[in-house]
């Protein structure tokens, strides 16, 4: 999956006024809303800059100063009732030059993501760094011969070359979705606030499959973790046993993946209030298909893991952006708190992104 696309060139589709106010109105940029300052006569048709929630601008270009009390992080607002994701601003803060819709300026305009789950990952990385003084290793690592023996190939980025990565893409940036595919049916589950992690089991064609058969595989959202350790990420698969749940169910595959949320203690504030660590399932993969939610479930839970919870078997997409926001509000299965959003999947099709419930961001201060 590629980067998420933070700053990009978008054109301004609609102009709404805002009941009481003389000074601010709010546009629409693809599926989302922004407030806008009337001063700047923005019009409708302007090819305008935007940069999505979640982003963080650089602090050190003069032109963002304005969100330094907003530790230059783009949120979700509401002001005089009015939701606003994202900011907008003209194209002259850029370089002169030719830019079309859709253009990709993150990297141009040094824009990063807010995200506290690679924080965290950094810092996992960093001790385990610290941790690996085995000069006996260190060594024998410089040899090709030793890295094919006992290592299986991975990206830079630490994460295995063969798995989608778990991030969805948000109903705000493919609008046009709701007419293309407002026939097709599709099954919803709810999104939970907690860390992605990936297990995976493949068979091992190093030498060392005579007496190592399967390479099991434990991954937070970015970054494989080859060694056990006391993260929630390998206390989840000891505590379910998911290395033996996948030698289960990987028959004759190549490999098999199983990924899912780990919510609990010390994670995003453990909004669902469980004690230690908990696991649901949202994803089991195969190297020709991933298996469908419903079938998921029943296979994952009669080996003893849980599934995020099925909110719908047959859902027809609404017509309207607004609408999915709306249809995403709704308190979670898990606990008595306003659940984060929606998951919508058709698996035949390989569709799949996610609506993000407004209520839950604005509470949140995301």
């Amino acid at each position: 999956m590629s980067e998420r696309k933070l700053a990009s060139i978008q054109k301004i589709l609609d102009i709404q006024p805002i009941e009481g106010s003389d000074n601010i109105e709010s546009c629409t940029i693809q599926g989302w809303h922004v407030i806008i300052a009337k001063k700047d006569n923005f019009k409708i048709g302007d090819l305008v800059v935007y940069f999505e929630i979640d982003s963080l601008l650089d602090q050190n270009n003069p032109i963002f100063e304005f969100m330094r009390p907003r530790k230059f992080k783009v949120k979700t607002l509401k002001m005089r009732g009015t939701i606003s994701q994202g900011l907008v601003m003209p194209l002259s803060i850029l370089p002169k030059g030719e830019w079309t819709e859709g253009q990709d300026i993150t990297a141009l305009t040094k824009t990063k993501k807010y995200d506290p789950q690679a924080e965290q990952e950094q810092r996992l990385l960093n001790e385990r760094i610290t941790r690996n003084n085995n000069k006996i290793h260190k060594f024998f690592s410089r040899y090709k011969w030793y890295r094919n023996l006992f290592f299986i190939s991975k990206k830079k980025t630490g994460f295995p070359a063969f798995i989608k990565k778990t991030d969805e893409e948000r109903i705000q940036n493919i609008p046009d979705i709701l007419n293309l595919e407002k026939d097709t049916n599709f099954i919803v589950t709810e999104k939970l606030d907690g860390q992605s992690a990936t297990f995976y089991l493949i068979k091992n064609k190093t030498l060392s499959k005579l007496w190592k058969p399967y390479i099991f595989g434990v991954c937070s959202r970015n970054l494989e973790l080859t060694k056990p350790d006391s993260s929630s990420y390998w206390t989840i698969a000891k505590q379910y046993n998911i290395e033996d749940v996948l030698k289960t169910l990987i028959l004759d595959n190549q490999y098999i993946v199983l990924q899912g949320e780990i919510i609990g203690s010390r994670i995003q504030n453990n909004k669902y209030k469980v004690k230690g660590y908990d696991f649901y399932a949202f994803n089991l993969m195969l190297p020709d298909k991933q298996i469908n939610s419903i079938n998921a479930q029943k296979t994952l839970s009669d080996l003893g893991i849980k599934f995020v919870p099925i909110l719908d078997e047959n859902f027809k997409l609404k017509s309207t952006v607004d609408d999915m926001v709306e249809y995403a509000k709704g308190k979670s299965k898990l606990y008595l708190i306003n659940r984060e959003g929606v998951v919508i999947r058709n698996n035949t099709k390989n569709i799949s992104f996610k609506v993000i419930n407004s209520d839950f961001l604005l509470e949140n201060d995301e």
